[in-house]
């Protein structure tokens, strides 16, 4: 079928006792091609759905909407069988149900599973499901997440709590501003959302702190919209240092990556070894901003002495733990790096 109205044309006009050729003269057209209209077997035109509305009186756009879903339901029909998936296959892998528990995604008939398909892609704003697999997709740049739809869901809700923010000039010098702001509030074991977003605001910088669905292992993002920086983080284990490490890991990629993430997200994984030397770069960038590195090479072995070491104190345990030189389990580690209180 080509098009879905015309049997609910067809319908009409044998309710209102038209004939096809009656009808079709009044609309400018011929029996057959009205013939083939109400079969469904050619797409209509917007002149002929002006013509039909305007002899009929159904309003244009309940015409319009019903060849655009028709036309979403073979563009996702077409893919679940390039796929080998089935309807409820493809909106299991976008967690639906806890998509709209947790990102308050509404459905307008959640009984339908093509109606919620295609409720998610319009929560995504894509017109194509094939636009999140495609290789190299800008969504996921440099990303070896296996989940992309639901990493994609993460970033549109970010994309989301960003929109409406208000942010200043943005200056590289800027950055250095958010990492003295960052160790003050680390060091008072202060972790104010709202505060970090209005710092953030002020520096140029967009900023959204979301945790994402069940079954990624996504811990961040830097992407660049309209020259503009914007970092995406998790709260993966909630404790002062980690993620505190995640902003400050994407601020190193604000430093050195903008022109790179112009490209699309830079995806940061957590529990991901990395190889890619702008990631392993914004590593060590993170943990010397977290406890420079000239300070830390002098006092890593002497943490029995961390009372009296001037440092960010979940910050000096957090860069022991990942050196291997104190356990996570450490009754250090557990004290000065203790779990946020929600």
């Amino acid at each position: 079928m080509m098009n879905k109205f015309g049997k609910e044309l067809g319908e009409f006009l044998e309710y209102k006792n038209i004939s096809i050729k009656e009808f079709a003269d009044r609309i400018n057209t011929t029996s057959k091609n009205l013939i083939d209209i109400i079969k469904g077997n050619i797409e209509l035109s917007q002149n002929m759905i002006y013509n039909i509305s305007f002899i009929t009186g159904i309003p244009v756009n309940y015409i319009e909407n019903t060849e655009q879903n028709y036309k979403m339901d073979k563009v996702i029909e077409s893919y679940l069988n390039e796929n080998h998936l089935t309807i409820k296959n493809y909106i299991n892998k976008f967690n639906y149900k806890e998509l709209a528990d947790k990102y308050d995604v509404k459905y307008r008939d959640s009984k339908n599973d093509y109606a919620i398909a295609k409720d998610i892609l319009k929560y995504l704003r894509i017109s194509n499901p094939a636009s999140l697999t495609k290789e190299n997709n800008v969504i996921f740049y440099k990303s070896k997440n296996d989940k992309p739809e639901l990493l994609a869901l993460w970033l549109e809700r970010c994309n989301r709590i960003i929109e409406n923010q208000n942010i200043g000039n943005y200056q590289k010098e800027n950055i250095d501003n958010l990492v003295k702001f960052i160790r003050i509030e680390a060091k008072n074991y202060s972790f104010d959302e709202n505060k970090l977003i209005t710092e953030f605001n002020k520096n140029g910088i967009f900023l959204a702190i979301q945790n994402d669905l069940k079954g990624t292992k996504v811990r961040g993002a830097f992407k660049v919209l309209n020259n503009k920086p914007a970092i995406y983080i998790t709260k993966k284990h909630k404790r002062y240092a980690d993620i505190y490490f995640a902003l400050l890991h994407e601020l190193a990629h604000c430093k050195s990556d903008f022109n790179r993430a112009k490209s699309g997200s830079i995806i940061t994984i957590y529990d991901e070894k990395e190889t890619e030397d702008y990631e392993i770069r914004a590593d060590k960038q993170a943990l010397n901003w977290m406890v420079p590195d000239k300070i830390y090479e002098d006092i890593k072995y002497d943490f029995n002495k961390i009372e009296k070491l001037d440092v960010v104190k979940s910050f000096y345990v957090y860069r022991l733990a990942i050196d291997n030189i104190i356990e996570f389990s450490n009754e250090l580690y557990q004290k000065y790096n203790p779990v946020i209180d929600d």
